[in-house]
């Protein structure tokens, strides 16, 4: 009688455990992520997005730590936020926004890149994305306050009818010297160091002029902010 109540318990037990394991390996299968949707991405690709995650279709599990996949993530310098959205059971969705580039900057070692207008490096200039930027060359760029004027002025030379970002070739940034802008037909304007906005607009007020006379200036030097040098295209 004890030897059948011993194999009764052994056989519920047995039972027991097995119903237990296929309804965790159910569960775990019903969880498990199926499908992986990646929107927004156009310069990061949907493998590097995959790589940084580490979520994996068909193994991982879709109850994960939301802040370390978008942390991961957002490491890459194209990303600028990241979201996640689960579709139950078994779909996640990503959703990245990546940032746009505002310009290019030429590296110590003479590559080019690409930056934001926050001053945000981005990933190597290269003719898919175009080359068509304002570039930013000289000692200056790694001097955070001449950059940052330097992307004043392209900023507000989006603005203009006078100077527009589009005429704008290249940006000088000189430890000593300060700002020199280059246009696209060989204009020249130097701005020194400080006050650029005030600057910017006082140069707007000579090209108007110049041009209210039928002329074209070749050179402005606004260096000091009382007097403004200029000399015309003949």
């Amino acid at each position: 009688m004890r030897r059948a109540r011993f194999y009764l318990s052994t056989l519920f037990l047995l039972i027991s455990v097995l119903v237990i394991a296929y309804l965790s390996a159910s569960y775990f299968s019903f969880f498990t992520i199926k499908e992986i949707e990646i929107t927004g991405a156009k310069r990061v690709s949907r493998k590097e997005i995959l790589k940084r995650s580490g979520l994996i279709a068909g193994k991982t599990n879709i109850v994960f730590l939301d802040s370390k996949v978008i942390k991961e993530i957002a490491n890459n310098n194209w990303i600028t936020s990241v979201r996640i959205r689960r579709e139950l059971p078994q779909k996640v969705v990503i959703e990245v926004e990546e940032a746009e580039p505002f310009c290019i900057f030429v590296a110590e070692d003479s590559s080019l890149y690409y930056m934001t207008e926050s001053g945000k490096k981005l990933g190597t200039a290269n003719f898919d994305e175009g080359l068509d930027f304002p570039v930013l060359i000289g000692d200056g760029i790694w001097k955070p306050d001449l950059l940052g004027d330097a992307l004043t002025i392209l900023k507000l030379s989006q603005k203009s009818s006078a100077l527009n970002w589009v005429e704008i070739s290249e940006v000088n940034l000189d430890s000593i010297y300060g700002i020199t802008i280059f246009t696209n037909d060989g204009r020249r304007v130097d701005f020194g160091m400080n006050n650029i906005e005030r600057k910017w607009s006082k140069v707007e007020k000579i090209i108007k002029h110049v041009r209210s006379m039928n002329l074209a200036e070749e050179y402005i030097n606004i260096t000091s902010e009382k007097n403004g040098i200029v000399s015309f295209k003949i």
